[in-house]
């Protein structure tokens, strides 16, 4: 117990990261994204299969499973089940979670342990043309955590930046000229990213200015991973995360 780095316990404050988890799960319900609780485990493969984590990353269990090492592919799984049964082309499902994550990676930085908690978002639906799903969706994840997140930080310390792949010029004309997007006149920036293979189209970083040096507290963008789950490259999936205890410890 005393030298695993797996079982020890946080160093955080559990009453303000429980309260900060209600908080943020209530006010991303009341913006459409339905509350879910996942389970600690997941199908053995889950991150690996559909992602681009390493197995040696994951910390493995028995009958099948592994431990929940990201809550966005298990929100993926989900969210493929759900249209395979009801097979409904107009229905967008956005689920939200907390969870508290286990990686097997190991890091030097004190900050990074090996168990943390985490708030993510996910959003499918089916494409309807003109990046219409992948707007609404950005636009929605980054609205919900910039609001979040400012009410924890000043939002002239808070910046946002998008990376568009390649083959994403009509979607990155689109957004750079919606004078009505959530993002108009606040401070961000459009940056091409042509290696990152994680995301498909688009990512975005909300970063926090601390004492001069930027700390990236969001993450986001679209995957293509229910697109495999379903076998129907007309599905799309939006997904993005905060690592909350991060948020706590700079609060």
């Amino acid at each position: 117990f005393r030298d695993n780095r797996f079982v020890r316990p946080s160093g955080s404050d559990p009453i303000q990261l429980k309260i900060r988890e209600l908080e943020w799960l209530r006010f991303a319900a009341e913006r459409g994204f339905k509350a879910i609780a996942l389970s600690p485990l997941a199908p053995f493969g889950t991150c690996s299969a559909v992602g681009f984590v390493n197995q040696n990353n994951v910390v493995s269990a028995l009958r099948g499973t592994e431990v929940v090492s990201d809550a966005t592919n298990v929100m993926a799984l989900e969210i493929a089940r759900v249209f395979e049964q009801t097979k409904d082309k107009q229905a967008v499902v956005q689920y939200a979670t907390t969870h508290r994550h286990v990686r097997g990676q190991y890091f030097t930085n004190p900050n990074y342990t090996a168990h943390f908690t985490v708030f993510c978002l996910a959003s499918g639906g089916f494409d309807t043309g003109s990046w219409a799903f992948e707007r609404s969706q950005l636009s929605q994840h980054v609205s919900t955590l910039y609001h979040l997140l400012s009410t924890q930080f000043d939002k002239r310390d808070l910046s946002i930046v998008f990376y568009l792949k390649e083959g994403a010029t009509q979607l990155r004309n689109l957004l750079e000229t919606d004078d009505q997007a959530f993002w108009h006149n606040k401070n961000i920036q459009f940056k091409d990213d042509f290696d990152n293979k994680y995301y498909k189209n688009i990512q975005f970083k909300i970063f926090l200015n601390l004492n001069g040096q930027a700390i990236d507290l969001a993450d986001g963008g679209d995957v293509d991973w229910t697109q495999k789950l379903m076998n129907n490259r007309k599905h799309r999936l939006f997904i993005s995360g905060v690592g909350l205890e991060l948020v706590e410890k700079l609060r």
